[in-house]
């Protein structure tokens, strides 16, 4: 009954294009549907109300409740409110809020198997797209005013992958070179695999491991289209990937799943499902998955962890953990592998970067570098 409400109320305070009439009624008709004759009248009494003279909602003030006035001025649950506005403070928190609600960009990266940047601004532009460049990397176009991409011919030509700017830094910190083995943990649904490929020219081997059959068809899928020849995906927990590549690889690259709270402009509902204690469980998780990991490196190989998440205990916090426990790990600079705009950001000389889409204009993620000793 709420949820008919809400739906008729939106459609009065925001939708011109629908007649006030027109909204009552089908709410009321929801309600009927959903309940009896009751409730119908109710939503009919309540809503002819509402379309007279609806008034603005009033927010707590900011100043003696700003948990309260940001959570319902801006539409995220309260106990994420009352952690940001800990860490970052009150305006930080409000731009964070406000990324959170805004339309994300479609950020694509170009491929290199088959084109160059420039080549697919010009082809994108002669398909009637309009792109521009993304913030940081070269490869990295936004686009706008797009039609479905499946329409694109320079999609189906697999030209380029769909991927935000922020985890392309994933494959340029794990800096792989032709001929190597690289595992890819949870790799699923493929960019950053693709992204490896791509920086090895195609040449190697790069191991694609998911817990999901279904989720691995997607990096097939994205392979196929994009030339990629080098990519096998394997079935798999991250956690028993040293049962059979202990000690082999020359990289692994785990992207570990987390709360996803740099991404939530991206999954709109994500903020209602989740809660507090997840962040905690998922951490354990993230150990367990990143010890695993670390088993897979060769002595002098490069294990690199990633999240899309804000949140410290799942990032600074899990490789603080890590590395207490794997002495036979050193953290190692990120400023060879970033784009200059983000080598100097604070913790990338000492091996690790948060990026905050506030002060980044970018989803959030997190990336850290390590080196096993010969």
């Amino acid at each position: 009954m709420r949820n008919a409400l809400r739906l008729g109320a939106y459609q009065l305070r925001y939708l011109d294009g629908v007649p006030p009439a027109v909204a009552v009624d089908a709410s009321v008709e929801l309600a009927r549907r959903y309940g009896h004759a009751g409730t119908a009248a109710l939503a009919n009494a309540v809503l002819r109300a509402f379309a007279r003279g609806h008034r603005e909602v009033g927010f707590p003030d900011p100043e003696a409740d700003p948990v309260g006035h940001l959570s319902l001025a801006e539409s995220h649950p309260p106990w994420l409110v009352r952690r940001w506005l800990a860490r970052y403070g009150f305006e930080d928190t409000r731009a964070l809020l406000a990324y959170d609600n805004a339309a994300p960009p479609l950020v694509v990266r170009a491929n290199a198997l088959r084109t160059t940047p420039q080549a697919l601004f010009a082809r994108l532009a002669s398909e009637g797209v309009e792109a521009r460049p993304g913030r940081y990397l070269a490869e990295a176009l936004v686009l706008a005013g797009h039609p479905a991409l499946e329409e694109l011919p320079s999609f189906r030509a697999g030209l380029f992958q769909v991927q935000d700017e922020s985890s392309m830094l994933a494959a340029l910190v794990v800096d792989p070179r032709p001929g190597e083995l690289v595992l890819d943990v949870a790799a699923a649904p493929g960019g950053k695999t693709t992204h490896l490929a791509e920086r090895m020219a195609d040449r190697g081997r790069i191991v694609a491991c998911d817990l999901h059959p279904g989720r691995l068809r997607l990096v097939e899928e994205n392979c196929r289209r994009l030339g990629v020849t080098c990519v096998e995906t394997l079935v798999a927990d991250g956690r028993a990937l040293p049962e059979r590549f202990a000690g082999q690889a020359d990289r692994v690259l785990l992207d570990a799943p987390c709360s996803g709270l740099g991404v939530l402009n991206r999954r709109a509902d994500a903020r209602w499902r989740k809660r507090e204690e997840d962040i905690g469980r998922l951490a354990a998780l993230q150990r367990e998955l990143l010890d695993a990991a670390a088993r897979c490196v060769r002595p002098g190989g490069v294990l690199v962890y990633t999240t899309c998440t804000t949140e410290a205990e799942e990032n600074e916090e899990v490789c603080r953990a890590f590395l207490e426990t794997h002495p036979g790990f050193a953290p190692e600079g990120l400023e060879p592998f970033l784009p200059p705009a983000l080598a100097t950001e604070p913790g990338a000389a000492a091996g690790h970067l948060q990026l905050l889409p506030f002060r980044h204009g970018v989803d959030g993620f997190f990336v850290a570098r390590f080196r096993r000793r010969a």
